[in-house]
């Protein structure tokens, strides 16, 4: 008996984590953060914790710029197909090219940075505030 109680509540502790639902990804609050030389606009970025976002990353320059946030999207819970984009917590955009990632932010305060040392040096970098 005790065995059969033991494995209910194993059973009934791991069954959140296997059956999360998906979140309504259309109806997420969209951020806008633009990619500049040397900068990202907003410097601060304000999420909702366990509440869904879309971030659109938008390159507004003519070179090649990068944003690396490893801790951040570590934390999150990303939607499945735009993990992929993701390397390690950073991706890269061409000149003009637009990338959104939708996510659900975990709280805490985060640091995202250029891939380009010679960028972050200049103080492309952000802080990003989950509450």
């Amino acid at each position: 008996m005790r065995l059969a109680l033991l494995a209910f509540v194993a059973f009934t502790l791991a069954a959140p984590a296997v059956a999360q639902r998906e979140p309504e990804w259309r109806s997420a609050r969209e951020e806008q953060i633009l990619l500049r030389p040397f900068a990202y606009e907003p410097r601060r970025i304000r999420l909702e914790a366990g509440r869904p976002v879309k971030l659109l990353f938008v390159n507004n320059s003519r070179a090649t710029l990068s944003v690396s946030a490893p801790s951040f999207f570590r934390s999150a819970r990303i939607r499945g197909r735009d993990s992929r984009a993701l390397r390690d917590g950073h991706f890269r955009l061409a000149p003009g090219e637009r990338r959104t990632i939708a996510l659900v932010p975990a709280p805490g305060r985060y640091r995202a940075r250029s891939g380009n040392i010679a960028h972050r040096a200049l103080g492309m970098s952000a802080l990003i505030v989950v509450e």
